[in-house]
């Protein structure tokens, strides 16, 4: 009788591991982190905000290479522009470029999303992207787009949208952004003028203003309130517009970026051009006697923005449209 009381080890083995199993099963249910709600029927559709990359006022690009930041000058946005690149050179976009950025991400093809979460953020290697993209356009709004690892073995990719809240696998897009360096981003001019957007310029020497210039209601006039000839305004910034570099300096050594600013703290000429975006400076330097450890001999002129971040070398036949006089645009 006692022994049949008695209940078998066995019997209270499965007991156990029945109430570990309906304890563990409770616990997932009650801590298990919330399923995003996800409409399924967008999953494959394009998840980047197409409409919203239209009409962009700036945009900044990091990568492997550095960061470069980029400015429409088109009083509008539109992708046109022509694109100036204010950092870290003062160098105009190559138009093609931004083309190329904006159908790469009008074409994204999603293959699969994750969680946002920690754990995915590392393994994709969006804590440390390959490639971040901010873009801010005209209706002030802004986004940032952030590029993970590319998989080798189903050569798929990983981003992130700073607007939404999902890890996304897709193809690779097709621009290799995350090895862009400056020579691919920009032309061998250095200024992208924009006669649209363009409200006022001005350009100083060593003994004060030279040139000022007005527009209004699409006319131009001196600062004396002469009116000026349109078609030799329009003249005058295309050859402004055709300042070439001959060398982009980069990199420079702490004794190189001394003598660069010694060069330009009294600039030969200041060129402000002051649009509806704002305020762009431009300095030339001239620098005498050469730059040590480039192989650069003799008198050299450099430009650069205000910020004197880096400089570009100018030809000093190039000079002469800084010298350009008001009764010459009557």
């Amino acid at each position: 009788m006692r022994s049949i009381l008695r209940p078998q080890l066995s019997t209270i083995l499965v007991a156990f591991f029945f109430f570990i199993l309906l304890f563990l099963g409770l616990f997932a249910e009650v801590f298990e982190s919330e399923t995003p709600e996800v409409d399924l029927a967008q999953i494959y559709a394009n998840p980047v905000p197409v409409a919203d990359l239209q009409h962009l006022k700036s945009m900044k690009l990091t990568n492997k290479q550095g960061q470069f930041d980029l400015l429409n000058t088109h009083p509008e946005g539109n992708l046109e522009g022509p694109w100036q690149m204010t950092s870290p050179q003062a160098l105009r976009v190559k138009s093609e470029v931004i083309t190329k950025i904006i159908d790469a991400f009008n074409v994204i093809r999603v293959r699969n999303f994750h969680r946002l979460e920690p754990i995915n953020i590392t393994s994709y290697s969006l804590d440390n992207p390959t490639l971040t993209l901010l873009f801010n356009n005209s209706k002030e709004k802004s986004f940032e787009i952030k590029m993970g690892l590319i998989n080798p073995i189903d050569n798929s990719a990983y981003m992130t949208i700073s607007t939404q809240n999902q890890i996304y696998q897709i193809d690779p897009i097709e621009i290799q952004l995350e090895s862009y360096d400056l020579a691919q981003l920009v032309e061998s001019k250095v200024l992208a003028i924009n006669a649209e957007s363009l409200a006022s310029l001005e350009i100083y020497g060593e003994s004060g203003q030279l040139l000022k210039l007005l527009k209004k209601d699409d006319k131009w006039f001196g600062d004396q309130g002469v009116e000026l000839e349109t078609t030799k305004v329009v003249r005058f910034l295309d050859r402004l517009e055709a300042l070439k570099s001959t060398s982009i300096l980069e990199n420079l050594t702490t004794e190189q970026k001394e003598v660069m600013d010694r060069a330009t703290a009294v600039p030969l000429y200041s060129l402000k051009l002051i649009t509806t975006q704002g305020v762009r400076t431009y300095i030339v330097g001239e620098v005498k006697g050469g730059i040590p450890g480039l192989g650069l001999n003799g008198t050299q002129y450099a430009l650069a923005g205000e910020e004197r971040k880096s400089y570009v070398l100018i030809d000093k036949d190039q000079l002469k449209v800084f010298g350009t006089k008001i009764s010459e645009l009557k």
